[in-house]
């Protein structure tokens, strides 16, 4: 038998049982043969889910390029930094254990 760990993730995650990794897992189905990590009893699970650049960006002001642009003279100019919106991202539903 099987045991999976299963969940709706968005963008990327590593899984880790019993602080041993068990896998990673960036697009569907979004699961991790978790069977040879499980132990009898109480079992440890951590999921590290990683985020997008862009949602980064979404949540923080514009650095300042006074420096880079006094260096370097204006290069570009950040467009439409003031409408980014962030992407759904992170554990978007229940995580299951799945014996098959």
């Amino acid at each position: 038998m099987q045991v999976w760990l299963e969940g709706p993730i968005r963008e990327a995650a590593v899984v880790y049982v019993n602080d041993k990794r068990a896998g990673s897992v960036w697009c569907p189905p979004y699961s991790v043969d978790v069977s040879r990590l499980l132990k009898s009893g109480p079992n440890k699970i951590r999921i590290e889910v990683a985020n997008t650049a862009m949602n980064y960006m979404a949540g923080h002001s514009l650095p300042d390029y006074r420096l880079l642009n006094l260096r370097y003279g204006e290069r570009f100019t950040p467009q439409d930094m003031d409408k980014i919106q962030p992407l759904p991202s992170g554990i978007l539903g229940p995580v299951r254990l799945i014996a098959r």
